[in-house]
């Protein structure tokens, strides 16, 4: 990352959660940071056809919530004002195990629960009113701009009015699953990126007819 910040771009590919976590991080080190993003976001607190589970409870474990708040100082109190109640995760959390539900047992780990729509709205109004940042949706990125073999200097994308580019200096990729980044560095002779697969070693669902 660039330790200049004059005149220099970053762009972000989505304002999800990860999106807008590295527009935060990235307002820090550089003079403008464009997060862009395929939906048109709403003007409130509601779900988005890019996000599958934003109808799915949400919550901030502790680590979590102390990441978040370092980066935006507040954000677990005005969450909380927003309807987002904390409480504590052994005392608060019910659950069914194999042998029972284990007792109540205060564990002094706090706990925030909301809505997914509602940690995202809260999140675009903090990272938005930053100085660098830009955010654009309803704006598809098709594409990387090049200037050389392997050499990335921005985005194409494509609006109701045709298409574009944008450069930049950093181009960041937060599209999440939906992502084409492999497809496109392939496109440019670079390799494919290393993938990680997490196996949760599910068992068989019992319900489930053979």
């Amino acid at each position: 990352m660039p330790t200049d910040t004059h005149v220099r771009h970053a762009v972000v590919m989505g304002a999800g959660m990860a999106g807008l976590a590295a527009a935060r991080v990235l307002a820090d080190s550089f003079e403008a940071v464009t997060v862009i993003e395929r939906d048109t976001l709403p003007s409130a607190s509601a779900p988005r056809a890019g996000v599958p589970q934003g109808h799915h409870v949400h919550g901030l474990l502790a680590l979590g919530a102390e990441v978040f708040e370092g980066y935006f100082p507040g954000l677990r109190a005005e969450l909380e004002q927003a309807g987002a109640p904390v409480w504590d995760w052994g005392e608060g959390l019910c659950a069914v195990l194999p042998n029972g539900i284990p007792p109540s047992t205060p564990m002094g780990m706090p706990i925030q629960t909301f809505s997914r729509p509602l940690l995202e709205h809260v999140l675009r109004q903090r990272v938005t009113a930053l100085g660098p940042v830009t955010l654009r949706d309803g704006l598809t990125v098709t594409g990387l701009r090049t200037a050389a073999p392997g050499k990335v200097t921005g985005v194409r994308v494509r609006d109701g009015d045709g298409e574009d580019e944008i450069a930049a200096d950093l181009v960041v990729d937060a599209s999440g699953r939906s992502s084409h980044l492999p497809q496109w560095l392939a496109a440019l002779g670079l390799p494919h990126p290393r993938t990680t697969t997490v196996d949760a070693h599910e068992p068989p669902d019992r319900h489930r007819p053979p």
